[in-house]
């Protein structure tokens, strides 16, 4: 043992040495090779391939969209149904979709187009669990909708409490609510029993109704305080006026208005067969799944008027074009959320596909579009700088090009917004700048279609809005066939800045100063003060309003 650890230590310093030797001759031999590169020119990293590079390099997209008509059948109440297997794992889910209750989407399973709307324009809407606009509601009764929609599940039922649902629901590894059910399709029948129970017995009772009113009501007493919430209310009131259903908000006095006879009768005279259309999907056979639909939803009964919206007619902005400015209630903020833009179209418009390509490269289209790199790349002004096109079925959407950024650069970045879309509305737009355009919305029609459960509420949301059950069919012909001419042309009719509201929510003292002489890129800020009128906001005023900057109060 003591041999082994004597020729440990003597061979272990030994080692050190000769590694430590071989280390200095690899260095010195190393030097003049250094030495050599060091004295050779840098070369040029290689730049990466862009997305450009690939235009028109392959076969143009053949992909051709299922058909509703495969999807649809009816009950013997006459409630439609859109059904199709998926046996791609034993799950069942559906969802209803109604006019009476906001949102969308099953229960918590896999999700298809449904979820994926900010990356498709022309989307349709559509019903789900208690919260979007329906304009069904008494103008003294907002929030009524979502009152009811939310007690039918909370509220348990004449059967069932609450709680009950709930452990039995967990025990299942499920969930339900008014307008969606989703579990494991071998508990599909108990399922649909419970489902059944909550849409005809709810109990509604006072205190849930009192509990929901308060949790309502709370988030109203700030709402004035926040500033995105602020600036969007601001805009679609000086849009569509404060009078307006669009513009209308949900108050304390209209939730304390609500009785629970109120919920009542509203469950009564909207919830029904005739005002929904079911989507179902699942590992199931289509032709047993829909006896067991026949023997529950097939007896649901008839509401009693059917849930027409009393659409808002939109003629005109409610508002003049010019400045406006708003500041949230309490703190002082340090940055300012501008919006700049007017009434735009609505989805079924024939002008939609062409503008919607026109907004892409002005600033929906990411990274990739000129507010965004203006704004946020080049300037340094903000995370979020883009523009949208917001488009409704019934009335026009707004246009409008938005960022958020810190009090001293609101003047500066609303210029260079201003500056990009006049640029877009004097016909600065090239066919390379279509192309790529068209190739975003083209490509991703595919991906608007992943899920059988996403297909068949697409088509289902289609027939509730009264839209053509063909428009996926035409979808790509009326994007391929837009023109620059044609971006062009409705540059001209929807981008004109004399007719834009400028809205600026934040610290109205602080906005309305400006750029100063400390920050950096001074070479733009003069540009565009040369341009508008000055660094301060009174420019602007002056040059896109009657000189006079509007301050809006809040109420």
């Amino acid at each position: 043992m003591r041999k082994r650890l004597l020729s440990l230590l003597i061979i272990a310093p030994l080692l050190i040495v000769a590694l430590h030797a071989a280390g200095q001759q690899a260095t010195k031999a190393q030097a003049p090779a250094a030495k050599a590169a060091a004295a050779a020119p840098a070369a040029t990293a290689a730049q990466g391939p862009r997305p450009e590079q690939y235009l028109g390099k392959f076969p143009p997209l053949d992909f051709k969209p299922p058909k509703a008509a495969d999807f649809r059948t009816t009950l013997s109440n006459g409630l439609v149904v859109y059904i199709a297997e998926d046996h791609e794992i034993p799950w069942f889910e559906a969802t209803l979709l109604t006019p009476v209750a906001g949102g969308g989407g099953g229960g918590g399973g896999r999700r298809g187009m449904e979820d994926t709307a900010f990356d498709f324009p022309q989307r349709p809407g559509g019903g789900g669990g208690g919260g979007a606009r329906s304009f069904l509601e008494p103008k003294d009764k907002l929030g009524i909708q979502s009152i009811c929609g939310s007690v039918m599940r909370s509220g348990g039922t004449a059967s069932m409490t609450a709680d009950q649902i709930n452990e039995r629901m967990e025990f299942l590894a499920g969930s339900v609510s008014p307008t969606s059910l989703s579990l494991h399709v071998r508990h599909v029948d108990e399922g649909l029993k419970i489902w059944m129970d909550i849409l005809n017995n709810p109990a509604f009772p006072e205190d849930r109704i009192r509990r929901e009113k308060e949790s309502m009501a709370a988030p109203l007493r700030n709402r004035n305080r926040q500033l995105a919430g602020v600036a969007s209310t601001t805009w679609q009131q000086l849009v569509y006026g404060e009078d307006s259903p669009i513009a209308a908000e949900v108050t304390e006095t209209t939730i304390n208005s609500i009785t629970r006879d109120d919920v009542v009768a509203w469950h009564k005279k909207y919830w029904g067969a005739n005002n929904a259309i079911l989507v179902v999907s699942g590992d199931f056979k289509k032709a047993e799944m829909l006896q067991k639909l026949e023997a529950t939803f097939g007896k649901w009964r008839n509401a009693e008027a059917k849930a027409t919206p009393n659409w808002p007619k939109v003629t005109s902005m409610a508002a003049k074009p010019g400045v406006y400015m708003v500041q949230p209630l309490g703190a002082t903020p340090n940055q300012g959320v501008v919006r700049v833009g007017t009434l735009s179209l609505t989805q079924d418009d024939p002008d939609y596909a062409a503008v919607d390509l026109m907004n892409y490269t002005l600033g929906g289209g990411s990274f990739s579009s000129r507010i965004t790199q203006i704004v946020r790349n080049d300037n340094g002004l903000a995370y979020s700088a883009s523009s949208s096109v917001g488009a409704d079925l019934h009335y026009p959407g707004t246009f409008a090009g938005f960022t958020q950024t810190k009090n001293s650069t609101v003047v500066f970045a609303t210029q260079l917004i201003l500056n990009e879309i006049e640029r877009m509305y004097n016909g600065d737009i090239t066919e390379k700048d279509l192309r790529f355009a068209k190739s975003s919305r083209v490509n991703a029609f595919p991906s608007m279609f992943s899920t059988v459960f996403g297909n068949a509420t697409s088509f289902a949301r289609l027939e509730l809005e009264g839209r053509p059950r063909d428009f996926y069919d035409t979808y790509l012909e009326r994007y391929q066939k837009v023109t620059v001419a044609d971006i062009k042309r409705v540059a001209k009719k929807y981008l004109q800045t004399d007719k834009m509201i400028v809205l600026v929510a934040g610290s109205v003292d602080e906005c309305k100063a400006g750029a100063d002489k400390t920050l950096p890129n001074q070479g733009a800020i003069d540009a565009m003060a040369a341009k508008y009128g000055g660094r301060t906001i009174d420019g602007l005023a002056k040059k896109f309003g009657d000189g006079t900057v509007h301050v809006v109060t809040l109420k």
